[in-house]
This record gives structure tokens, sequence and C-alpha cells, in this order.
């Protein structure tokens, strides 16, 4: 891990791939955004590269994980990275990656922190000044997603998972707290998931009674939903913090809050 005042080199394993995943990651001018730089795997030559930006129009697939692309292709796992990026107030940068996807980690999003960290890269804060005129809603099923005109920004989640350590859960946080009670929170899947990815001693595993490694927060799972909702947000192109309003899920998850950042991003067009 190389760092400079403004340019990152990041390299760690690819959970799909279970290959080597580099990150060269810079800060950009006001204005940039978020935009991923991949090889074009249709090029005949290495260095032929195509520019993916962070927006719900980029977005291919939704079914475990948020992946972006362009033309063929693709870039999976951005959410935990852009839930860090829209904590840490950073909200243009250019992010080559040498990889099909962004490596987990521990399946939070603080290692990317004690990152920015390194290179002094501190929180910025960021204000809520966008203003929602109406109520947005995104529903499929028994799964609702809002977006309510506030005068402050939050984020609620109720989870309701069939496991004795989870059933329903309810957690809310707002951007006047602190960013590390949502960024330590780890992904979670079923250890018989796990075990057919061989990912069991990578990330945390439902066990029949409980978890295969001691849980940061007694609700993390429903805390890392949280994560993924800011981070999927992020999408609309604008940080998530910037919006007067007040997110609740209800048993969400990568489609609807894609579809939610669709519609903020028409409202802030």
């Amino acid at each position: 891990m190389n760092n400079l005042a403004n340019n990152l080199v990041y390299e760690g394993k690819g959970i799909t791939s279970q290959k080597p995943v580099k990150l060269k990651i810079s800060k950009q001018k006001a204005g940039h955004g978020i935009v991923f730089r991949l090889r074009d795997i249709n090029a005949d030559k290495d260095d032929v590269t195509v520019d993916i930006p962070a927006l719900a129009s980029s977005v291919v697939n939704t079914l475990r994980n948020v992946t972006l692309g362009r033309g063929s292709t693709r870039l999976c796992i951005v959410e935990h990275f852009l839930c860090a990026t829209a904590l840490w107030g950073l909200d243009d940068l250019l992010v080559e990656v040498d990889g099909p996807e962004i490596p987990l980690g521990d399946g939070s999003s603080k290692f990317w922190i004690e990152l920015f960290q390194s290179a002094g890269w501190q929180r910025q804060e960021i204000k809520a000044d966008l203003e929602l005129s109406q109520v947005l809603v995104c529903k499929k099923g028994d799964r609702l997603l809002l977006a309510i005109p506030d005068e402050a920004n939050s984020f609620d989640y109720m989870i309701d998972w069939n496991h004795p350590m989870i059933g329903k859960l309810w957690q809310s946080w707002s951007n006047k707290e602190d960013p590390n009670q949502i960024l330590d929170a780890r992904t979670f899947g079923s250890m018989q998931e796990h075990q057919l990815l061989g990912l069991v001693d990578q990330v945390v595993s439902m066990t029949p009674t409980g978890f295969s490694e001691e849980l940061r927060f007694k609700d993390e799972p429903v805390r890392h939903k949280i994560l993924d909702l800011v981070g999927d947000l992020a999408l609309a192109g604008v940080n998530p913090q910037r919006w007067k309003a007040r997110f609740i899920s209800i048993k969400g998850g990568h489609e609807l809050d894609v579809e939610m950042a669709k519609k903020l991003a028409e409202v802030n067009a």
C-alpha cells in the first residue's frame, strides 16, 4: 500500500475471481464525480481503458451486489467502496482498477477509511442542502424503499430474516452520528453459500444457531444493510448525505436502492 497526498494505491484479493486486484485512487477537481477506469476487455491491447461513472445509469446487475458496466466491461461489488467515499465526503475520485471487482476486505467499509486516513484524507462534513418536493417510493412485493422530505438527513432499515439471531431488526443512522457505527458493519450470508464460494474463512457466515465470528454489534446485519443503502444511493451522482430526506427501507436491497438512485438523479437533473 503506497500513499501520496492525492494518490492512493491499494492491493487486495478479489472475492469472486480469487485473483489480486490493484486500485489506484486519485483525487479530482470538483464536479468530476467518482469514475472507475478499467481495462477494456474487448481491446487487443492491455493499455486500452474504459471509464465507467459511478452512476445508476451504469448499473447492469443487482443480484448479489451492484455491478457497473460499459460495453462488455464489468466491475462488481462497488457498494462498500461507495459507502466509504460517501460517508467520508470524497465525491470526486478517479479509481483505476486492475481487475473485474472491488476487493471485499473483511466485508465492511472500514478498511477503506483506514486507507484514506493513512494518506491524511480526513472526513469532510457534508451538509444536507438538496430538497425533495415529494415522497419518492420504490416497491416490489413486500419490499419497500421510501425517500421522505425532511429537514435533516437520515437512513432507516428494517431487516426481516428467518434466523434466530436476526429476525426483525430496526436501525437508524443520521449524518450527525459517528459514521463508524455503519462503516464497521460487515456483510453476511449463509454458511452453505459461502462454502460453495470458498469464502468461509474470509467473511461472516450464518450458522443454524448464530454466526461464524463474533459480531461487532449485536445488530451488525441491519447496520450493514444501511451501509449498502448509503453506497447504492451514491449512484444518484451526489453524496446521499446531501438530501434533506429520511430514507426508510423495509426489507430492501440493491435493486430498490438503484431504482431510488435513478429517481433521485431525475430530481437533481
